[in-house]
């Protein structure tokens, strides 16, 4: 196109940009009077296009041209087809009027004969990735991606349309309706093929982990067969590593699936892992080669992380990664740290971690600002009580010095870190007081804020508070974040040192107004709110918080106006009554999910695929891994005391402190007896029992008194339950003590894990928690659900014994297995047949005709029972078949459940058959109870 080149030698023959913008509008206004033409030819309205997209990417506003694009779209000749897609991608947005027309043509050029012709429909379609596009063309590019006839080209850039869709508009491809046709072909013989489907089901495991479990063994399958069965490709062998990226998502995309259930499938990957771990002993010789098969490993071992399959092989990795974090190499480094921050993130036991603490801190200096995070990610992982001091002081030295961008993730971090982990009031004072001075500039308003509420709920923490803010407002320098944190101290518990010396009322008055004048409108609303408080704390100062009050009455900003007059008007009263009523020391503050761990999350999400992993929440990875189902799920152990109504498990400061982590949501229930109760009082308690048989984690009991929350995890025949006594009461709670007991030790074993007696709380102080672990052993099929002993005596009460039942029955100990639907419906026959055992309920559910929701619950009730559910199993739709194994160490027994929902009768048919006849009744007794219950 002579004209275009033309063009573009005249702009750059421009010497200034009034030169280059007057030769634009002149071919803008010849461009538009071609247009109007009607004899206008395919080769010029093309010429004449380009000419527009050149235009467009010299940053120039090019707003016609688009029906000309469109009739390039509709052209029969593949150069102007192209430069119309090119154009529509470039020029159009999602409101265009000719957006329609578009996907008329990308409709048809999509089943279009030519190979070119379908490619360019599907780079266009990833490229615009309108909703539209996505409700209306997707079914036509999954026909493409699942067709016989199409290309392996056309099938990768299909599967590759797919995702780009997929991440944008989740909710309008309808992924559901057609993901379970896309695992197979992670085992197609084309690799390019493999790749890019193991991309899209990378996406689809992150939303859809139930429909998509059968690509684990398609991935595994495929992953041998590159790994130990080399059957490839030379096409695909890059510097003697075959197929490396594919290598890598099939690695990540089994991290979204638990382990195998098979010992066989579990062999196999684990033979895996050590042929991947093996041939990264050799150092390579070229860089490419090493970056490859680095990558590879890296990934290979957050896969057996994930796992946890064999213990032996997670030493090696810790011992492997040790050698990496010291490589001169900084890619390596950083992979290293990252990978060992994984594995710190889920080990019970960070000895083999810590051997290599030096470097790690070594690291923060480090010349890459990726390494110098990655090392701050591994510090915050690793750290525990033990290492709690040296890690925090090493952060807080490095603070000084460490980059801007850093900072404020590094103070979230110190933050979180000191309140976990503080074993001494003093020291947390001190390194808190310490951060706000250091990185008052660099982190927002939620730091203060969370110090203020510690200090706020421990008693023991106020007056050494108080004695630290008041040096603070007295030193030469105070940054403001702390003169806020030390002004609130002192108008909360400033009497407390009253008597002391050098902190007298005066004094305190004095060292405030000292700062005042230099800090911001919000700290002196801050000091103004304190000053009026000392009125009501100390008489004798009266006068001089006044004259204070009264400077600020004609104040500017009308904050600082509003809370002068106000103050001065209550502290010039009469009448005493009101000012200690307004000016009342403020009350613990109700625990919710921390601020700082939400500010960290934030600024931790990821953008495409979801970690499967969190740093340092070793306690809610573990969980995740024991409890779920391979979906990503919350990435903080916050979110999950947010999303379910039991107290936090806590630590360090916050085990037996006021208004810490264990401030408990409240609520009617009553307590829930041994025996089933029939009294309408205790509905809501049975419905709090119910839900526990088909969850992990929730309130058992919510007295007046106390309390209860359960959290377990069961790796069947074992299991362990933890349980959180909360202090509800206004006074504390004396000679504590949490007991459980089984009905028949030969059946089930509950004692309580290592250490663990020795942690019992003599005292429990109001608002704060006690928590204590119970290792559960399943050793023959059992009836009788253990019990819960909780006794402690409140200030001038009788001692009070509470004894609740347990929600642990033998449905606890059952392992989900996944079986074909042919296998289902002979086993099913074969059990009823033989007669063995079946529990047959029929149930009132007249939620079904009420809540469009019900049958989602039905199924997330099963499921969470321990059944693998059968999709498509039962001809019947709304019908839902499971399989599970209950484990015990004496054997394990089958069951199968089928639930048969009639909507339109509001009634459910529940039938449960297994080889063990206790089976079948507990579990169809623990059903009836979870339906009665809703």
């Amino acid at each position: 196109m002579k004209g275009l080149t033309v063009f573009i030698a005249d702009l750059r023959k421009c010497r200034s940009h009034e030169d280059e913008e007057k030769r634009v509008n002149k071919e803008l206004a010849n461009i538009r009077t071609k247009f109007k033409e009607p004899s206008i030819n395919g080769y010029n309205r093309k010429k004449y296009v380009c000419k527009l997209l050149y235009m467009s990417l010299l940053g120039y506003d090019v707003n016609f041209g688009h029906r000309e694009a469109v009739e390039l779209v509709d052209s029969t000749k593949y150069s102007e087809k192209q430069v119309g897609y090119l154009a529509v991608s470039l020029l159009m947005d999602d409101e265009s009027e000719y957006l329609r027309s578009v996907v008329r043509a990308l409709r048809r050029d999509i089943h279009d004969g030519s190979e070119w012709i379908v490619c360019l429909a599907l780079n266009a379609i990833s490229n615009i990735g309108s909703r539209e596009m996505a409700e209306v063309l997707t079914s036509d590019i999954v026909v493409q991606l699942l067709s016989p006839a199409a290309s392996m080209f056309i099938k990768k850039k299909a599967a590759l349309c797919l995702l780009r869709l997929l991440r944008r508009f989740p909710e309008s491809v309808k992924a559901h309706q057609w993901v379970g046709r896309i695992a197979p072909y992670l085992g197609h013989r084309d690799i390019g093929v493999t790749q890019s489907v193991a991309s899209l089901m990378t996406a689809l495991a992150q939303q859809y982990p139930e429909e998509t479990r059968k690509a684990a063994s398609f991935a595994m399958r495929r992953l041998k067969s590159l790994v130990i069965d080399n059957e490839y490709t030379l096409d695909y062998v890059y510097y003697k590593v075959p197929a490396p990226w594919l290598q890598i998502k099939l690695l990540r995309l089994l991290q979204y699936y638990p382990a195998p259930e098979s010992s066989e499938a579990r062999a196999t990957l684990l033979s895996i892992l050590r042929h991947i771990i093996d041939l990264s002993q050799d150092v390579p010789r070229e860089l490419q080669q090493m970056n490859a098969q680095y990558s590879i490993l890296f990934e290979a071992i957050n896969l057996g992380i994930h796992l946890d399959i064999d213990q032996g092989l997670m030493q090696e990795c810790a011992v492997l990664l040790g050698r990496f974090i010291t490589s001169r190499e900084t890619n390596v480094r950083y992979l290293g740290l990252e990978t060992m921050a994984h594995l710190a993130a889920y080990i019970d036991r960070l000895d083999s971690i810590k051997a290599y603490q030096g470097v790690i801190v070594q690291s923060l200096r480090d010349r890459d600002i990726s390494v110098r995070r990655r090392a701050l990610d591994l510090l915050y992982s690793m750290c525990d009580v033990g290492s709690a001091k040296a890690i925090v002081s090493e952060l807080l030295r490095h603070m000084a010095m460490a980059d801007v961008a850093l900072r404020e993730e590094m103070a979230l971090k110190v933050a979180i870190l000191t309140e976990k982990f503080a074993t001494e009031y003093g020291w947390y004072v001190d390194v808190m007081m310490r951060l706000v001075s250091l990185a008052g500039d660099h982190m927002g308003d939620e730091v203060w804020h969370r110090i203020v509420q510690v200090i706020l709920g421990n008693e023991e923490l106020q007056v050494y508070a108080c004695k630290i803010s008041l040096q603070t407002l007295k030193a030469p320098v105070c940054h403001e974040s702390a003169f806020k944190v030390s002004a609130y101290v002192l108008g909360e518990f400033g009497h407390l040192i009253a008597n002391a010396a050098d902190s007298a009322p005066i004094d305190q008055l004095k060292a405030l107004q000292s700062k005042m004048t230099s800090t911001s409108q919000s700290a002196r609303a801050v000091a103004l709110t304190t000053v009026g408080k000392f009125i009501n704390l100390f008489p004798e100062i009266k006068t001089l918080c006044l004259r204070v009050l009264d400077r600020y009455r004609g104040a500017l900003d009308a904050e600082l106006q509003q809370r002068a007059c106000e103050y001065y008007a209550l502290g010039t009263l009469e009448g005493e009554e009101l000012l200690p009523t307004v000016f009342e020391e403020m009350p613990p503050f109700p625990e919710r999910q921390s601020a700082l761990m939400s500010r960290l999350l934030k600024r931790e999400a990821d953008t495409e695929d979801q970690r499967t992993w969190v740093y340092g929440g070793r306690e809610m990875n573990r969980e995740r891994r024991g409890v779920t189902s391979g979906a990503a799920s919350n990435d903080s152990r916050e979110a999950v005391a947010e999303s379910s109504a039991m107290p936090v498990p806590a630590t360090g400061l916050n085990d037996a402190s006021p208004g810490s982590p264990a401030a408990s949501k409240k609520g009617a229930q009553e307590a829930l007896p041994v025996e089933p109760p029939t009294d309408p009082s205790v509905a809501k308690s049975m419905r709090n029992y119910a839900r526990l048989l088909w969850e992990n984690d929730g309130i058992l009991f919510d007295g007046e008194e106390i309390q209860v929350g359960i959290v377990a995890q069961y790796k069947p025949p074992s299991g362990r339950l933890g349980v959180f006594l909360g202090n509800r009461a206004t006074a504390p709670l004396y000679n504590i003590s949490i007991t459980a007991r089984a009905a028949d030790g030969s059946q089930l074993t509950i004692q309580p894990a290592a250490g663990q007696e020795a942690e019992q709380p003599e005292t429990l102080m109001p608002l704060a928690q006690a928590r204590m672990f119970f290792d559960i052993q399943c050793q023959q099929v059992f009836t009788a659900a253990p019990t819960l002993h909780i006794g402690y005596t409140v200030a001038g009460c009788a001692p009070t014994v509470s004894e609740l039942q347990l929600p642990v029955t033998v449905g606890h100990f059952m392992d989900p297995v996944t079986i074909s639907v042919a296998d289902f419906f002979a086993r099913w026959k074969q059990l009823g047949d033989s007669g063995i055992a079946e529990s047959q309920h029929v149930l009132p559910s007249a939620f079904l005709t009420k809540d469009a929701a019900g049958l989602e619950w039905l199924r997330s009730v099963i499921g969470g029972m321990g059944f693998a559910l059968i999709h498509g199993a039962d001809p019947e739709p709304n019908n839902i078949v499971g399989v599970g194994i209950a484990t015990t160490q004496a054997g394990r027994f089958g069951c199968l459940v089928r639930v048969e929902p009639k909507p339109t009768h509001g009634l459910t048919r529940v039938t449960i058959r297994a080889t063990n006849v206790e089976v079948a009744q507990s579990i169809g007794g623990n059903v009836k109870m979870v339906f009665e219950s809703r």
